[in-house]
């Protein structure tokens, strides 16, 4: 066995984690990465962090352009090194350039993007009437990371069909697109249909929010539930002595709540899950800090952490049980892969790939819809009665399943599975979201499956991986948000001392909407990533494998800041209780009518800030380093200074310099979305709908120069039920039999 990467050249241009990362990754899976040092940007890798990051990579003066399979850059950069030029002198490169929003002018950093296009907006909700919060968890970054990745390892794959290269494209704003999950899509639909609500197409009722209620324990430690489905809360409620109370819903939910939270206050945390595993049908984990999360079993039994050098930190993206990641901390020599240049195609990257998805909710359908919009064919098998993602969340649903055939099957009957096995012995790849043992149930596990395909990609996604004391447990999209410090970190703290039932309410409400949705966008971006590995290897030895990731492991990634320790490490900068930044520097402050964001993360851009501000003397009398932690007189200098002016006037003061600073409560994510509902933009674009005639929905999150995927709108539940069973060679006898019996299914939109 050996790593899939084996012999790849990789150069690697960037600067900070969204570069890093992916280059990271690269490496960990056998390609050789050197790096050039860009001296202007080179600070950005004196985190923390950047101690993983830059792990098996050497660094390099030579560019040596003509044997490499692919470069990276991130703009802006000294090195002015493009396209181009590489493929003039190497038309076989794959060339993959990084930008924050698209082009060179602003610095790729996070917080100025989020801030930017209505992130930190989005959590004005944490508290209320305080204006935005800083947006903790570094999604786009880690997402960013994932499609460079994704982008890379799709445009390789084309290469060895065509002899060509290409050029990938991705930013920090396209890694944001999965957080907007399906709200820019119902702004949309209310402004068409100003009748039309949620509840008159498809969700049948509410969720309540005791399915995802924190609780605090008697030992002051804090549990995230997670049971999204009525018989997930159903276990809990019995389990913990209250299944009586479930007659009172949902007219008595807040009574409820109450004895929920004074029933949870009388046991430890410990013991509470203890219960919780023994039973295996509760979705409920600790909140914990990342220091904490690299020493939890569900982590270190799954193969998430590794020791190097006296450095704790994350393992592999993904488990390849063929062609495993080989981690060093010195770079691996490759001899390049070897193409003969051929004549481009105007084919998508993907466009040879079937994807058979069975699974369901969000993580792993809104990854395989990432296959889609790269130009693979991707069918959806869903259970009788559909998704339930589509009942639950119908916007979202939709945005998970764009561009996909919906086949609607019993999995439970042997002719049911005959129809899937079918589709799986022509297809590349299958996905699925299962608990351990389902599979096997359903006739859909790996070693089924591999009797009549053996070069089947097989990735399982599921929410604690396969080993581990959580591998049969329930999952949703808190756990992980809570078990790897993202949602206490953006709450500002997780608070240990024992609560009244007033303090309980209100605590619980600031850590609920801190645990936002971002854990099943941070899987999906993993789920991607993850299987074009598998078909890399595939590429390169000709046979398929079994591929493991997990909720746990994806949002270590997502939480990549704070996912090393070493001797000596500084903690994660604290946000305090006003959560509005880390340092002076990257930090919110209200202007004159509303609020600015202030990114800058060098020297040089504060020194241009001095020197911009006329204040130069001033500004630096006040502080040694203005990039300390909760400087406090900095920081209300500096809540003076922007409080003279307003969001728009500092934005503009600004513009064409060094220092970025953005108006920050413009709008909404998906209002800025929204925004871009038109035929000329970049991130948007026209597709059809099932309620109404069109909608607008995000483009692709890697773009590539030969050709990119048409977009799709979204299937109705079971749409290519008939044609796909057509496709197969059923008569229409036996499909009508095969429907009498319950064994094929199809939503009825009339």
């Amino acid at each position: 066995m050996s790593a899939p990467l084996l012999g790849l050249k990789v150069l690697d241009l960037s600067s900070g984690p969204a570069g890093g990362l992916s280059t990271m990754i690269l490496a960990d899976f056998g390609a050789e990465v050197r790096r050039i040092i860009d001296d202007e940007y080179d600070e950005l890798n004196n985190m923390p962090s950047a101690r993983m990051w830059l792990r098996g990579k050497s660094t390099t003066k030579d560019r040596d352009i003509a044997d490499t399979d692919v470069i990276l850059v991130s703009l802006p950069n000294s090195h002015n090194l493009h396209y181009e030029t590489c493929a003039a002198l190497n038309p076989t490169v794959v060339y993959c350039e990084l930008t924050a929003m698209g082009d060179a002018r602003w610095p790729m950093y996070e917080g100025v993007v989020a801030a930017k296009v209505g992130r930190m907006k989005q959590m004005d909700a944490i508290l209320v009437d305080k204006g935005p919060c800083f947006s903790a968890v570094q999604v786009a970054t880690h997402a960013t990371a994932m499609n460079v990745v994704s982008g890379i390892l799709a445009a390789l794959h084309k290469r060895r069909g065509t002899g060509c290269g290409n050029k990938v494209s991705t930013s920090l704003l396209q890694g944001l697109m999965p957080y907007d999950m399906g709200m820019s899509m119902h702004l949309q639909i209310r402004e068409q249909r100003p009748d039309w609500t949620r509840s008159s197409r498809s969700q049948k009722r509410r969720m309540p929010t005791l399915f995802y209620q924190p609780v605090q324990c008697a030992d002051g430690k804090w549990l995230q539930l997670g049971n999204l489905l009525d018989h997930l809360f159903e276990n809990f409620m019995r389990i913990i002595g209250l299944e009586d109370q479930l007659t009172l819903l949902p007219e008595a939910t807040e009574e409820v709540r109450n004895r929920i939270l004074e029933t949870m206050q009388t046991k430890t945390c410990e013991e509470w899950m203890d219960i919780f595993v023994r039973d295996g049908s509760v979705a409920a984990h600790p909140y914990l800090r990342p220091e904490e999360s690299l020493a939890d079993p569900d982590m270190t039994m799954n193969g998430h952490i590794t020791k190097m050098s006296e450095v704790t930190q994350l393992g592999p993206l993904a488990k390849l049980t063929k062609t495993p990641a080989e981690i060093t901390l010195e770079s691996k020599q490759g001899t390049g892969w070897k193409v003969t240049a051929g004549e481009q195609t105007h084919d998508a990257p993907l466009s040879d790939i079937t994807v058979i998805e069975i699974a369901t909710i969000i993580a792993t359908p809104l990854g395989a819809s990432f296959l889609r919009d790269m130009g693979a064919r991707v069918i959806k098998v869903e259970a009788i009665g559909g998704d339930p993602l589509r009942e639950l969340h119908y916007e979202a649903a939709l945005r998970c399943n764009q561009g996909k055939e919906s086949i609607g099957i019993n999995l439970k009957t042997q002719e049911g599975q005959a129809v899937v096995h079918q589709l799986i012995r022509k297809a590349d790849i299958i996905m699925h979201n299962f608990r351990p043992g389902v599979p096997t149930r359903l006739g859909i596990d790996y070693e089924k499956l591999t009797e009549f395909n053996p070069s089947l990609i097989y990735l399982s996604a599921n929410g604690y991986g396969a080993a581990g004391p959580g591998a049969k447990r329930p999952s949703t999209h808190p756990i992980p948000g809570a078990a790897m410090g993202g949602a206490g970190y953006q709450a500002g703290n997780v608070p240990e001392r024992l609560l009244n039932i007033d303090e309980l309410r209100h605590t619980s409400q600031r850590l609920f909407l801190a645990n936002e949705v971002n854990p099943d966008p941070n899987t999906a971006v993993v789920v991607c990533a993850s299987v074009l590995m598998g078909l890399t290897a595939r590429d390169q030895t000709g046979k398929g494998q079994q591929i493991f990731i997990d909720m746990f492991g994806a949002n270590a990634y997502a939480n990549f800041d704070a996912m090393v320790d070493f001797k000596g490490k500084p903690p994660r900068p604290s946000l305090n209780d006003d959560l509005k930044g880390p340092h002076p520097l990257y930090r919110l402050y209200r202007a004159k009518n509303s609020w600015v964001f202030l990114g800058m993360k060098r020297n040089s851009e504060w020194e241009a800030f001095c020197q911009l501000t006329d204040k130069e003397t001033s500004w630096q009398e006040l502080t040694e380093n203005p990039f300390r932690e909760h400087d406090d007189k900095l920081t209300n200098a500096l809540s003076d200074f922007f409080a003279e002016r307003t969001a728009e006037e500092w934005e503009h003061f600004f513009a064409q310099t060094v220092v970025a600073c953005v108006h920050a409560d413009k709008q909404y994510l998906s209002e800025f979305f929204q925004d871009q509902c038109n035929d000329k933009s970049s991130w948007m674009t026209r597709v059809p709908h099932p309620d109404i005639e069109t909608y607008y929905r995000h483009r692709a999150m890697v773009s590539f120069d030969s050709a990119d995927a048409e977009m799709g709108g979204p299937p109705s539940a079971g749409e290519h039920t008939k044609n796909l069973m057509h496709e197969l060679g059923y008569g229409e006898e036996r499909i009508a039999e095969y429907f009498s019996m319950g064994v094929l299914w199809q939503e009825d939109i009339s």
